[in-house]
């Protein structure tokens, strides 16, 4: 059986420009065994469609954590979010920091200088 779980918005940020993706979360239960899954879509200057699927998560926490990594892999930085209660929407806060994966922030690599390559010798009998 399939059922609504959630809802919520999440801001994101992606080339100077701002999206509210709103993403519906459903529960589906089979065997006793509840999971979760969401859909949601948006588009960019560089892409007609970029859709975003997470798949049988055991809980809110990992559908959300998933869907951040989604958007952090695809260039997308979230900003904040809000959920749905029965009649209206809560405030907006922070979203929660994915801290395992490699969406980690890793510093820069030290910079290094190229040599500028040097011109090639010319032959006394080249024209």
């Amino acid at each position: 059986m399939i059922s609504e779980h959630s809802r919520f918005q999440l801001e994101a940020s992606k080339l100077g420009r701002d999206l509210i993706f709103q993403v519906t979360v459903f529960e589906k239960e089979e065997r006793k065994r509840k999971k979760l899954f969401a859909e949601t879509q948006c588009s960019d200057p560089f892409h007609l469609v970029i859709q975003f699927i997470i798949r049988e998560a055991p809980d809110f926490e990992t559908l959300l954590q998933r869907f951040v990594r989604q958007l952090q892999h695809r260039g997308f930085a979230p900003i904040r979010m809000r959920m749905r209660d029965t009649s209206k929407w809560l405030e907006w806060q922070a979203v929660p920091y994915v801290h395992d994966g490699p969406v980690t922030a890793q510093p820069d690599p030290p910079v290094t200088e190229i040599a500028a390559p040097k011109p090639a010798a010319r032959h006394k009998g080249a024209a």
